[in-house]
């Protein structure tokens, strides 16, 4: 009877082929959805894309989770892991695939309008990006594993943005705009089949009791997500610094520009042009974000129950920074190539170390409802805060003519990371998942401990029963 009622929950080694799904997927979505930011000019030249289009075409993500995300988290709860996963992978080889076939200019305005619709959809695939992955790490990993495996498809995103920062440029100015665009093509396509291959819905055991149990009703998860005082503080607090980063790092070739001696050139020839390279200094700090957030998601599965310390010590860090980095750009600190690097890949580091942190604290916060839920609604915060950089950046607010302006905006940086950290102090944790999890594993332990010391009768089975 005692192995009738014990529950067998186990973690399988295809757990990794699915991590590696979604981080590749995450990777290529952040190459593709930033494609012209960083050659900005070639694009003009090739297909006459105005400065505007160019800031519009990433845009077209932010709004995208705006409009879709709640849509995407009914599909989630609704057909399952599988099928917006993979959907999402073969939409993102379309969206890719598209661009390939516009013609050079003069020949491109009557086909430019692929690019926009690649970029709609590319943009689409930001919904699956960012809110599978506490999905899977909750479904496929164990306990203690889960914040790292979050952290790890997570940022994976900063590595993107890394290879974007590089590779783009670097394939337009040594090949082909066009060449760049069939890379990327082609990296969709091997994703898109990766994704095919093996991408179950679940894996055939549940890794843990929490795994297992069944989620609250969509409609009210909705309504019980809107009294949830600590998942509020955490979805305005995650999506003001989330947000505002990726945001503040889309200005960064226009508050470091040409006139204070930055320059966004890939090739460099000496240790200065490095540090004066703005699409170097935004994959460096890219790659820190990527390795200090898996770093941190270690950290919180190995000293679990920290996530209030932990977000409050990175959100420190982070507004310190950016401050240091603001006073910089206004002669109040060194305007040094060196300074600037440092403290810039330092607010980007800590920043994007906080991401897994917030997904995984709404998720316990949040427990039983369903962690695509919870992870979409802040995604949403996460995207409007970006989208308000974009609509400002469309409007004309800062651009290369108005580098005052730009500057300006080292101030609202610091200022949203603040108020971040001052939101962040009103959190209350809460661990409704893990406590399940290790309830559960106690009542085993003691359960093993009395089968030992008590002899085989009816009494003993009695009592583990109980």
């Amino acid at each position: 009877m005692e192995s009738e009622r014990k529950e067998n929950y186990k973690t399988y080694f295809g757990r990794y082929y699915v991590l590696t799904a979604i981080s590749l997927l995450s990777a290529h979505q952040n190459v593709s959805w930033a494609t012209f930011g960083s050659i900005a000019i070639e694009a003009w030249q090739a297909y006459g894309l105005t400065a505007i289009e160019v800031t519009l075409l990433p845009a077209y993500g932010s709004l995208g989770f705006i409009l879709f995300t709640i849509p995407f988290v009914w599909c989630l709860k609704r057909f399952g892991l599988r099928v917006v996963g993979v959907s999402g992978a073969w939409i993102l080889a379309l969206g890719c695939t598209m661009r390939v076939f516009v013609p050079y200019a003069p020949n491109a305005s009557d086909w430019v309008w692929l690019i926009h619709v690649g970029h709609i959809l590319i943009g689409y695939v930001g919904l699956p990006v960012m809110i599978l992955p506490p999905k899977i790490s909750s479904i496929w990993f164990s306990p203690k594993e889960r914040v790292f495996a979050t952290a790890v498809a997570v940022t994976s995103q900063s590595l993107g943005v890394a290879l974007g920062f590089i590779m783009n440029p670097y394939l337009t100015q040594e090949y082909s705009i066009r060449t760049m665009l069939i890379v990327q093509a082609e990296m969709s396509l091997f994703i898109a089949i990766f994704f095919s291959i093996y991408f179950p819905p679940h894996p055939p055991t549940p890794p843990s009791v929490s795994a297992k149990e069944e989620r609250v009703d969509f409609m009210k998860s909705l309504k019980e997500l809107l009294r949830n005082h600590s998942y509020i503080v955490l979805v305005l607090s995650g999506g003001i610094v989330m947000g505002g980063s990726f945001g503040f790092q889309s200005v960064l070739s226009v508050i470091l520009n040409p006139s204070s001696g930055f320059n966004d050139k890939v090739k460099v020839d000496s240790i200065w042009s490095f540090l004066r390279s703005t699409s170097w200094m935004g994959a460096v700090s890219a790659i820190l974000g990527s390795i200090s957030g898996q770093i941190t998601g270690l950290l919180a599965d190995r000293f679990q129950r920290k996530f209030k310390v932990i977000l409050l010590v990175l959100m420190s860090l982070t507004t310190l920074s950016v401050l240091w980095f603001a006073l910089s750009i206004y002669g109040w600190g060194s305007s040094n190539p060196v300074n600037l690097f440092i403290t810039y890949s330092l607010f980007y580091t800590f920043s994007f170390a906080s991401m897994p942190i917030y997904y995984e604290a709404a998720v316990e916060a949040t427990y039983p409802i369903s962690e695509g839920i919870s992870g979409g609604i802040l995604t949403l915060s996460c995207n409007a805060a970006i989208l308000i950089f974009a609509v400002i950046g469309l409007a004309g607010v800062f651009s290369l003519d108005h580098p005052e302006r730009a500057k300006a905006m080292t101030w609202t940086m610091t200022g949203l990371s603040t108020l971040s950290l001052l939101i962040l102090l009103f959190y209350f944790e809460h661990y409704k998942r893990l406590s399940v999890d290790t309830a559960t594993k106690q009542k085993e332990n003691q359960n093993k401990c009395l089968s030992k010391l008590l002899p085989d009768n009816d009494e003993k089975q009695l009592l583990l029963n109980d």
